[in-house]
């Protein structure tokens, strides 16, 4: 390598939801080597950062990846020098040559003391080396903090305008609906192929169907719920995803709409505490899926629930027969601790 020539390799470092680690894990490692910062972070090397980015920004277990600069320094007002702000440039320029989607409109500091004169001027001579005004809802977001070498500090700049798990696809929202990086996981625990029949039993405005197009698209796929409103924003989903493969909508109440059975896999998201039902008729509402469940799904099928009603799932497992409880996986986010029970068919 030539002197003058820039080592391509590079660091990222990966937001994810606690829970979602290990699917985020896999998924990065295909890139290069994953070392876990903690339940909500992972940093990964890489042999060629530029190659690696329209990679990453594929990702659907992560939140959000950016990319990372360390810069030996003591103070944040040392990131100021001229040396420090061509690197950071360059590193700017890396992130915006591999092609986001769409463009970056405004610059976004991110940092404690964030409002500190050195942080401001920071921020101020950032946005002006990448041609950008400075803006409190800024999408090219990079984050200051001090790096785990001492005498060091991070920058981190976003590969994307939006976080990773903010689907380009989702054109309107669904009370309940469940995050896409959480689903993602689900269906990874699920295991669908594609000789699969896969039922969303409480499909909502979609998101466990269409993020399961973007893996392998199953034989069959059908989803149902009492919600013409959702699954209306569904189709447009799915429109809006453009992925291969058919999802067959279906309007009524799953317990007594007549479906055709053979499921080898089935999901289901079901309402919870206040947002949707309550806590009481949710109990039975559980068993009940459960139940209808078994008379739709097929030999050897393979059942999960995402719940946050922890204990009443528990209450409403006892004493059956027809399923079988295989796992049981925890997921947290924004202070909601839900938890996807996977059963096997009893």
């Amino acid at each position: 390598m030539t002197a003058d020539r820039q080592d391509p390799a590079g660091e990222l470092v990966l937001e994810v939801l606690e829970g979602c680690g290990p699917f985020a894990r896999r998924e990065a490692e295909q890139l290069g080597t994953v070392v876990s910062e903690g339940p909500t972070e992972l940093r990964l090397t890489v042999p060629d950062l530029p190659a690696a980015i329209p990679f990453a920004r594929s990702w659907r277990r992560v939140v959000s990846a950016s990319a990372v600069l360390a810069l030996p320094a003591r103070r944040p007002r040392e990131l100021l020098e001229t040396s420090a702000q061509q690197r950071i440039g360059e590193l700017i320029e890396q992130v915006r040559r591999a092609k986001p989607r769409r463009r970056f409109d405004a610059l976004r500091l991110r940092a404690a003391g964030a409002d500190t004169p050195d942080m401001r001027r920071l921020s101020a001579e950032i946005a002006e080396r990448a041609g950008l005004p400075v803006a409190d809802d800024g999408d090219l977001v990079i984050r200051v903090r001090r790096a785990p070498t001492a005498g060091e500090w991070e920058l981190l700049v976003r590969l994307t305008p939006r976080p990773l798990s903010t689907r380009s696809w989702r054109t309107g929202d669904y009370p309940g609906a469940v995050n896409a990086t959480i689903a993602a996981s689900c269906l990874d625990l699920l295991g669908v192929g594609v000789q699969d029949s896969l039922l969303d039993m409480t499909c909502g405005s979609g998101t466990f169907l269409i993020e399961q197009l973007h893996e392998v698209a199953p034989r069959r796929a059908v989803g149902v719920d009492l919600s013409e409103q959702a699954l209306e924003l569904a189709r447009g989903h799915q429109r809006a995803a453009r992925r291969r493969g058919r999802i067959d909508w279906v309007h009524g109440d799953v317990l007594g709409t007549p479906l055709e059975g053979g499921f080898t896999r089935l999901v289901s998201n079901p309402p919870w505490g206040t947002l949707h039902g309550e806590h009481e008729s949710n109990e039975q509402l559980l068993g009940d899926l459960m139940s209808r469940a078994a008379e739709l799904a097929a030999p050897r099928a393979r059942l999960a629930i995402l719940t946050h009603e922890i204990r009443r799932m528990h209450a409403a497992l006892e004493g059956r027969t027809d399923w079988r409880l295989a796992d049981e996986h925890r997921f947290f986010q924004k202070g909601h601790h839900p938890r996807l029970f996977l059963l096997d068919r009893g």
